[in-house]
């Protein structure tokens, strides 16, 4: 018992040790004149708040975070408005998080050692006006979260996507997962209620191709000029991976797939399933395609496939095929929703876990659904905000009913 009093005493004390430092245009002690110098100043725990130069010009400075530090800005449920690379030192058990950076020019990298997914980083509630975030490293695993990347994109090896809106022409996937190690993390990497336009005839909008955590593409609303959604990979301990209620469009007149399967691992399940598909361009447009080389169970059932598309869903390769619609045309409005008299509005799984919120039968595509794209756009409206919430899909009576969230607050 001494012994627990003991490092509870000295837990508490290093938590009043942490302090908030302001960082302000000539900052006069105990203010800071620039963010490094704050970060120089810095303890773990601190948080770093930062008040905008006059007329909102950007801190240009080139960052390096190697301390578990809160970034965020002096104004209410406001941005800092930055300019610069920022570099995230990883170390085991550091834990960075970014709450309203507005990124006018500049990325996020990783830099430092460590274990598997041993550091932790949040950016939550972002902007990025030409920059992107480059965390794909393994000792990191990363939560953005309702943030904006005007010309950008996402790479990381473990966390989640969930909220965000992205555009991008330069060649890259948008959003991508590709870890180095195999090695199961008992983990699920959730890519959740973003809005993906890839204007590139290279790169896919969404890419996984991990086997080290259970992956779940979920409620998105997917635009492209290749590959909308393309999963490889696959854990090989047989727990699902989900891919549900997506709308994906294509937008080029060349050869594009809406949904790509390909080189999934023996072991591996994929559920394909809710999702709409359809075309806003004539060229070679597959749907659902067998990639090739899949050693995995895919089942592919409850789609929304336009009859327009030159190949709806690959006749042979998958597991299962059962239960979609691909006789009918598909169009959507400009913000991806359903026009009245759709094929996939209550056209998709009709079973009571699939249910759209109003309890209706579940709609296809990214507004059905528990998960509807509506529950995370739009983004930076201030407050606190639950991001993504656990729950379970059958309710019974007698039973404890069990709700996990993830929120943050400024």
């Amino acid at each position: 018992m001494k012994h627990f009093l003991t490092l509870a005493l000295v837990g508490i004390a290093l938590q009043a040790s942490a302090v908030d430092r302001i960082v302000e245009e000539f900052g006069v002690p105990p203010a800071y004149a620039n963010i490094a110098a704050a970060v120089s100043a810095a303890i773990d725990g601190d948080r770093i708040i930062i008040k905008n130069r006059a007329g909102d010009v950007p801190w240009i400075e080139t960052i390096n975070v190697n301390k578990s530090l809160e970034f965020l800005s002096f104004q209410d449920n406001g941005f800092f408005i930055v300019q610069g690379q920022w570099t995230m030192t990883g170390a085991n058990g550091r834990v960075i998080r970014i709450i309203g950076m507005h990124n006018t020019s500049g990325s996020i990298i990783a830099a430092g050692t460590g274990s598997v997914a041993g550091a932790r980083v949040s950016i939550i509630d972002s902007r990025f006006v030409q920059g992107n975030v480059q965390l794909n490293s393994d000792i990191f695993k990363v939560d953005v979260v309702g943030s904006t990347f005007l010309n950008g994109y996402v790479h990381l090896s473990f966390g989640n996507v969930i909220g965000c809106e992205m555009t991008s022409a330069s060649g890259n996937d948008l959003i991508r997962y590709t870890p180095s190690s195999t090695a199961f993390q008992s983990d699920t990497a959730a890519v959740m209620g973003n809005i993906v336009l890839n204007t590139s005839t290279s790169g896919n909008g969404i890419l996984c191709n991990t086997r080290a955590q259970v992956v779940h593409v979920r409620n998105n609303w997917v635009r492209h000029m290749n590959n909308g959604i393309n999963v490889m990979g696959g854990n090989t301990q047989g727990v699902q991976n989900l891919v549900w209620n997506n709308t994906v469009q294509t937008t080029h007149t060349g050869t594009s797939h809406a949904i790509y399967l390909n080189s999934t691992a023996s072991g591996s399940v994929w559920e394909v399933m809710n999702n709409v598909i359809t075309a806003g361009a004539v060229g070679t447009r597959r749907g659902i395609y067998n990639g090739g080389g899949n050693s995995g169970q895919i089942n592919v059932y409850w789609n929304v496939v336009d009859a327009g598309m030159t190949v709806t869903i690959s006749p042979t390769g998958f597991t299962f095929v059962g239960n979609n619609t691909t006789d009918q045309p598909v169009t959507l409005e400009a913000d991806g929703s359903l026009p009245p008299g759709s094929p996939a509005i209550d056209g998709v799984n009709p079973a009571a876990p699939f249910y759209d919120l109003d309890l209706s039968f579940g709609d296809g595509g990214a507004y059905g659904g528990s998960y509807t794209l509506d529950n995370f756009h739009p983004k930076h409206t201030g407050a606190a905000r639950v991001y993504l919430a656990g729950h379970p899909y059958n309710i019974r009576e007698g039973a404890t009913l069990r709700v996990k969230a993830n929120a943050w607050d400024r």
